[in-house]
C-alpha cells in the first residue's frame, strides 16, 4: 500500500467501512478536513506524525507513528471526533461497525451490513466472495498481510 509507505510496520491503523462508495467530492472534503487535522494531532504534547486516505474508495484509513507503543486517550479521542466531523460533512456513514465488506468473484468491493453477509455465508453454497475486509486490524503491517482475507480463514466465519 504505498500510501503507508512513509510508516513504519508498527504504526497505528484504524479503518473505517464507508456504507458508500467515496466519491471526489466527498474526497476532497476528507482531504482538506484532514490537513487541519494533522496540524492539530498531538499525542503526550507531541505532534502526531499521521496520515488519513480513502482507500479503495471504500474506506477511510488514518493512520499514527506512536511513540513507545501507546497514543493518549485524547488523541485516539480526537481521531473519533475526525470520522464524525467528516460524517457530517460529507454524508458518509463511517462509524457503524455493523459494516462489512468483502470483494466479489469479478473483484468489485461489495459494502454490505454484517447481518446479511453472515446470512450469505451460512445459506448458500455458492458464495461470489473472493475476500473479506477485516475492520480489525490495528497496525501497518497487519493492514498490509490481513486486511483481505480468503472467506474460510476471515472472521466472517
Amino acid at each position: 500500500m504505498n500510501f503507508l509507505n512513509n510508516f513504519s510496520e508498527n504504526a497505528k491503523v484504524w479503518v473505517y467501512f464507508s456504507k458508500t462508495k467515496i466519491n471526489q467530492e466527498q474526497q476532497q472534503s476528507i482531504e482538506d478536513l484532514s490537513v487541519l487535522f494533522m496540524n492539530d494531532w498531538s499525542s503526550h504534547g507531541e505532534k502526531v506524525h499521521g496520515g488519513v486516505f480513502v482507500y479503495n474508495d471504500s474506506f477511510l484509513v488514518i493512520c499514527a507513528e506512536v511513540s513507545g507503543d501507546s497514543m493518549c486517550g485524547r488523541a485516539v479521542d480526537a481521531n473519533v471526533r475526525l470520522v464524525k466531523d467528516i460524517e457530517l460533512k460529507t454524508g458518509l456513514c463511517l462509524l457503524d461497525r455493523m459494516t462489512v465488506a468483502y470483494r466479489d468473484v469479478n473483484d468489485e468491493i461489495i459494502i454490505s451490513s454484517f447481518h446479511k453477509l453472515r446470512e450469505s455465508v451460512n445459506t448458500s453454497s455458492s458464495l461470489d466472495i473472493k475476500k473479506v475486509f477485516n475492520p480489525m486490524v490495528s497496525t501497518k503491517k497487519e493492514f498490509n498481510v490481513a486486511f483481505e482475507q480468503d472467506l474460510e480463514a476471515s472472521w466472517i466465519v
